[in-house]
């Protein structure tokens, strides 16, 4: 089969894509049972004024595969990349990939390139990246049995999601992944800047369904008040019902040894079930081994493996 041609997104229509927004957001629910409506909204909008940085594979005039990135900064992301069922191979894969890297190379002052590519159904590798492999986990809410009660451990004390300590949430993202594998993956981790607009796009612009507020907790030190962990986790509506997913979970290194990343997560999968959710969700990273036990502990197993690939000597 001929591949298609790589053009640069800002060059595609609306109605090109349209076809392959609504078969992605399909392939969401399938895949992940995610929520993708909103995002896919959001790249439309953009498509249609051209703003959008990417690629796309056209085929007939036709877009059958996609692509988008980001710039901040000194940092690209690529945010998306999805190909077609109909032209899904390992060859289209490879060329849209490799095709959005030197696309991000038109913006000179980027000096990192990360992605986390979901969509993508075969193996990719780059000489230059460095890969990071990562899980996505389910539990079935309908066959879990939870604790009557469960209380803070000792010391500690939980309240809901508070609009008004989310500056305190990013302080705490930064103390809790100082010097954490997953802020080799994700630089936001590392400066408490940046960890304030990771925490700002996670809870407005969420991948996999609508934040809820209702199903995120923090926990805080009664000797002091300050704010030592966090769950957040979003819902979102798939064809069999409703699924809930943990965003992030996050334990201060002073605080853990205490059992609060049990707790937090025993208080977002109630709440879960209370919500009617029928599924649970969340990614880890593999060699992440303490979260990984933890997760395999409530319940939770292995749907798929993915990977997030980081190129820290960009641009080569």
């Amino acid at each position: 089969m001929k591949l298609p041609e790589p053009v640069a997104l800002e060059e595609v229509d609306l109605d090109q894509i349209e076809g392959l927004l609504n078969e992605e957001t399909e392939r969401y629910l399938e895949w992940y049972r995610w929520d993708f409506t909103a995002t896919a909204r959001l790249v439309r909008q953009l498509v249609a004024t051209h703003s959008l940085g990417g690629v796309a594979l056209v085929d007939q005039g036709r877009a059958v595969g996609y692509s988008y990135f980001v710039v901040e900064e000194h940092k690209a992301l690529i945010g998306d990349a999805y190909v077609c069922d109909a032209h899904a191979s390992p060859e289209a894969e490879r060329l849209l990939m490799a095709s959005t890297v030197e696309a991000v190379r038109r913006y000179p002052l980027a000096r990192r390139l990360e992605s986390q590519p979901m969509m993508l159904r075969y193996a990719y590798s780059h000489p230059r990246a460095d890969r990071y492999e990562r899980q996505f986990l389910e539990l079935d809410l309908k066959q879990t049995r939870w604790p009557e009660e469960f209380r803070a451990p000792e010391g500690y004390r939980i309240e809901g999601w508070n609009w008004r300590l989310e500056e305190e949430v990013a302080q705490l993202l930064y103390r809790s992944y100082r010097g954490h594998l997953d802020a080799e993956i994700n630089d936001q981790y590392r400066m408490p800047g940046k960890a304030r607009v990771y925490l700002s796009n996670m809870i407005r612009y969420p991948a996999c369904g609508g934040f809820s507020g209702e199903a995120s907790f923090l926990v805080s030190d009664k000797r002091d008040g300050r704010l030592v962990g966090a769950v957040l986790a979003t819902m979102s509506d798939f064809k069999e019902g409703k699924v809930g997913h943990v965003s992030q979970l996050c334990v201060e290194p002073g605080a853990r040894k205490a059992g609060l990343g049990r707790f937090l997560m025993l208080a977002a999968l109630s709440k879960f079930c209370e919500c009617s959710c029928e599924y649970a969700t969340l990614t880890v990273t593999s060699s992440n081994s303490g979260a990984a036990r933890l997760y395999q502990s409530l319940g939770f197993v292995e749907r798929s493996r993915l990977a997030a690939y980081v190129w820290p000597t960009w641009p080569f």
